[in-house]
Formats: structure tokens, C-alpha cells, sequence
């Protein structure tokens, strides 16, 4: 059974993030906890599949990432943080943590971004950048390399002579690629380099697909795919329930 522990400090916060995970048709164990769990001595080491872990400040980033890996040994950690923006580059981290979502994200959004982690993904949404400033690196610069497409999408196309993901989003081939590899976190300078093409036409594909997909970012695009039943390459991710 997946367990998922919510570090949240503040218990309202904390109960209406179990109640919405509950709700997210997530089959998952689900434990609240405040910071004190973090400074335990303990000798029997917890170990779980995700830890939410809210931040309040990146003062206290390290110290708590660190001491939540110490403690429980998850194999993902999700950042829920009050700022709507990472700083430009965070060194040091665990490598457990997998995305970061802030606090007045859309609940949609968080449930899908737990669904994608859980899923092996990573989910770091990008910086607007400044005027004058080149796009900001993302949370963790060091990703796993993937072979494009992936494996499985690849018998998909053998088997039926194209993507039925790309049917069902309503999405062209190129779009679909673009969404998948921003579902995985790339920057817009990677996905250019994957799909050999330029910056400008990555940007092109993703604000079409956006306007395809009825939004406005990264993460409520993956959301909306994902809530489609789409799997965005990985395979053991499942889709939200279509509505009636």
C-alpha cells in the first residue's frame, strides 16, 4: 500500500490537504504530521512513497528536506511552499525531492502533481523571467536522460499507427511530445534540444497546446491530460475519472 505522509505545520492547512488527497482517487495511506516528527531520535526508521513537505521559508529548506530523508525515507518528496516561485537554483537538496508546488496552486493541480510523482515524474514548474533575464535554471538542474519517445509510446505507434493519446487530447503528434517532456519538468531550452527543434518553436507548440487544452501553465496542462485519462509515457500512472 502507497503511503503518503503531509508535513504541514498548521492543522487546518494540514487537514485539507489529507481531505483533498483523500478525494483525489488516490488507493494510498495517507498520515498528517507537524514538524516534530522531523526532530525525533528515533531508531525505527519510517519509510514511505511520498512526503508532502511544506516549507515557509528557503532558509529552512535544506534543514527540513534533510531531516524529513533522515526520518522517513521516502522515495519522493513534494515541496508545498507559500512562495509561488523557486529561487533560481537550490543546491544540496535530497535527491528524493522530486516537484514543487506552491500553496495557491489550483487543488486540481496538487492532485495531479502527486499522481505524476507517485508516477516516477518530476513536477517543477517554470519561472516567468524578468525582463532583460534569461529564463531561471529549474529546482534541480541533474535530470535522468530519456530515450524519445518513450519505450511504450513507441509500440503504440507500431502497433497502431499513432498515438491514441494524441487523438483523445485533441493534441498533433509534436504537441503531445512537447507536453510530455514538459510533464517531466524540462526547461524549454531541453525540449528544444530532445525534439531538434528551435526555442521559439517549442514556445509556439506549448502555447497552442495550452490553448488546446483550455489553460494557462505547465501544470494545469499536465493536469488536464492526466484527467483525460492521458499517461504522458508513464505507464503506471492513472488517469482521474471522466465526468458523465
Amino acid at each position: 500500500m502507497t503511503t503518503i505522509i503531509v508535513i504541514e505545520p498548521h492543522p487546518l492547512l494540514r487537514l485539507g490537504i489529507l481531505q483533498l488527497l483523500s478525494d483525489g482517487s488516490c488507493s494510498c495511506t495517507l498520515e498528517g504530521a507537524d514538524y516534530s516528527l522531523l526532530t525525533r531520535e528515533t531508531s525505527t526508521q519510517r519509510n514511505c512513497e511520498l512526503i508532502l513537505l511544506s516549507i515557509s521559508s528557503f532558509e529552512s529548506l535544506h534543514e527540513l528536506a534533510h531531516a524529513a530523508e533522515r526520518i522517513c525515507s521516502p522515495k519522493s518528496i513534494l515541496l508545498l511552499s507559500d512562495s509561488s516561485s523557486m529561487p533560481h537554483s537550490v543546491q544540496g537538496l535530497p535527491a528524493s525531492v522530486a516537484g514543487y508546488v506552491p500553496k495557491n496552486a489550483p487543488p486540481e493541480v496538487l492532485q495531479a502533481s502527486v499522481k505524476l510523482v507517485l508516477a516516477g515524474g518530476s513536477c517543477f514548474p517554470m519561472r516567468a523571467p524578468d525582463a532583460g533575464q534569461q529564463m531561471s535554471l529549474p529546482l534541480v538542474k541533474n535530470f535522468e536522460p530519456v530515450k524519445w519517445p518513450p519505450e511504450n509510446e513507441r509500440k503504440n505507434k507500431v502497433v497502431n499507427g499513432s498515438n491514441p493519446e494524441c487523438e483523445m487530447l485533441g493534441l498533433t503528434p509534436r504537441q503531445y511530445e512537447v507536453l510530455v517532456l514538459l510533464a517531466r519538468g524540462y526547461p524549454m531550452k531541453t525540449v528544444g534540444r530532445y525534439l531538434n527543434i528551435s526555442v521559439a518553436t517549442a514556445k509556439a507548440h506549448t502555447e497552442t497546446l495550452y490553448q488546446r487544452l483550455d489553460v494557462h501553465n505547465r501544470n494545469a496542462a499536465v493536469y488536464a491530460a492526466v484527467s483525460r485519462g492521458a499517461t504522458l509515457g508513464w505507464p503506471s500512472i492513472q488517469g482521474a475519472p471522466h465526468d458523465a
